[in-house]
């Protein structure tokens, strides 16, 4: 078990027992006073159920429906069980009342993960600036993999103007921004050949707090400083997701 308090700090006590202390379990379906005791949430190892936890503690938040159970000294909100990093990332981002300070650490926490699963896997075998797509000849230019920014042409019978080398890619080859649609990028080439694909719909931190429109900001803005996407982020629009969509104002 996990002890969160009313600040959304970890409670690091050993002698704490959950048996004795006074809990709710956690329940979807079940309605809650304005002040209720400690909330018990057993997280499951599941995307969708653990996002549909978050969502609804975030409900309970803007109806200001709270939890607390004042035990040894201590004022305990959350008691915790089966969770992992993610989780406690997203509980710590329940306490960030700043839109703006809590998309950033939401951010920064998914960059990490994407460019960890990145590393970790290295699907494009780079060696000597030349991606595995490029040795296979399946690219359109020799070296920098995808960092070749680009503009979308307005000409009804071109696709792409202005193809140059990203100017956030530096002189050790590394991005100097961080660029998360970028880290969800994956080629044709390693996709088709099934060496490597990201789905952002695994990503619980993404689906937990970004709606989505915010999504598609997250996932389409190539090219773009790590400023500019989370400005976008906090960006209000009311057109239906359609409309949207369809006229790629997630766009920066």
């Amino acid at each position: 078990m996990l002890y969160i308090d009313v600040s959304g700090n970890i409670i690091e006590n050993s002698n704490l027992d959950s048996c004795n202390i006074e809990s709710i379990d956690f329940n979807l379906d079940k309605k809650y006073n304005d002040t209720n005791p400690a909330l018990k949430i057993n997280f499951l190892n599941d995307v969708r159920n653990n996002t549909i936890y978050i969502k609804k503690l975030i409900s309970f938040q803007k109806s200001h429906i709270d939890f607390i159970t004042e035990y040894k000294g201590f004022k305990i909100k959350y008691i915790l069980s089966n969770y992992n990093d993610d989780i406690l990332t997203a509980i710590k981002a329940l306490f960030i009342n700043d839109i703006k300070e809590k998309y950033l650490f939401l951010y920064d926490n998914i960059f990490k993960s994407l460019d960890l699963l990145w590393k970790r896997s290295n699907p494009c075998k780079f060696c000597s600036n030349i991606c595995i797509a490029s040795k296979n000849h399946k690219t359109a230019h020799k070296e920098n993999g995808c960092c070749y920014s680009f503009d979308y042409s307005k000409n009804v019978f071109k696709f792409i103007d202005n193809v140059k080398v990203c100017k956030y890619l530096g002189k050790d080859k590394r991005c100097t921004t961080e660029n998360i649609s970028c880290k969800f990028f994956v080629c044709n080439y390693l996709k088709k050949n099934n060496l490597f694909n990201i789905n952002m719909k695994e990503f619980f931190l993404v689906q937990a707090f970004f709606n989505k429109k915010q999504q598609l900001i997250l996932k389409y803005n190539f090219f773009r400083s790590k400023e500019e996407i989370l400005e976008k982020l906090i960006e209000e629009d009311d057109s239906p997701y359609f409309i949207y969509y369809l006229n790629s104002y997630y766009r920066i």
